[in-house]
Order: structure tokens, then sequence, then C-alpha cells
């Protein structure tokens, strides 16, 4: 494993351990910083947490305005276990109502732990994640 891929790795499990007070804008800030030191290292570490192909990380990274809002685009289709191109189709009509809007248009209720999550940013993309809450293995073919 190269020094910047492991740097990534462990940028990805600091930044979501501790961001409990976040907001979502400040987490996907850090993300789109995250991108920008190395874009390449970044699509294949939410290739590899999300389960998902070369091909999807592009479709996804092509639809959305910026790297953070990818992160995030995968992390719902992973709560609601929509596929990938539901979630963008939610995205491309709510994006100017916020991930709120979003999130309540792929069927997560305010009120809920998930909702609560994204809004307050503590969400989880770390590639541990996924296995702690059982859905990281068998989600992976979800995403078409």
């Amino acid at each position: 494993m190269t020094i910047r891929r492991l740097s990534i790795s462990l940028f990805f499990v600091l930044l979501f351990a501790g961001m409990a007070c976040a907001d979502i804008n400040a987490v996907i800030e850090d993300l789109d910083i995250s991108a920008r030191a190395d874009i390449g290292a970044f699509k294949a570490e939410l290739g590899a947490r999300f389960g998902a192909s070369d091909s999807q990380v592009e479709v996804v990274f092509h639809s959305v305005e910026r790297p953070g809002d990818a992160a995030i685009v995968f992390w719902l289709g992973e709560q609601t276990r929509k596929p990938l191109t539901a979630v963008l189709d939610v995205y491309r009509k709510q994006k100017a109502n916020g991930w709120g809007a979003i999130a309540k248009g792929l069927g997560i209720k305010p009120g809920s732990p998930a909702f609560h999550a994204l809004k307050k940013g503590s969400i989880q993309l770390s590639l541990d994640s996924g296995k702690s809450k059982g859905k990281g293995k068998n989600h992976k073919n979800k995403h078409s």
C-alpha cells in the first residue's frame, strides 16, 4: 500500500470518527479537499468502501457537482438500499433543496437515525463502517 493511499484511508477514518458535531456541508468540504489531493485514490477508496465498480464510480462522479457529493450519494444508496441510478435521479431533482430533501425523497424519514446522521455529518465512510452495520458486503450489488 502506498503512503498516499494509506494517508487517504487514515483521513477517512479520522475524519468520520470525530465529526459527530459537524454538519454535512463541512464534511463535504473536507471530502472535496481530500479528493483534490489525489482524485484517483479518492475514487478507489469510495469504490472499495461501497463495493462499486470503476464504471459506477465514474457515473456518479460525472453526475454530481463535486467529489464530496459523490461520497454522499454512495452513502445514501447504502442507507436506503436503492440503486445508484435512483439516488442520482433524486439528487438531480432535489439538489437545489439540499441533502435533507434528497434524503426525504429517497425515503429516509426526518427524525430517523440516518436522517440525523446525515444532517450532523456523522456519517461513516471509512472502510470499516459498512461491516459494523451489516449492510456493506450484502449491499454491493444493489448499486447499479
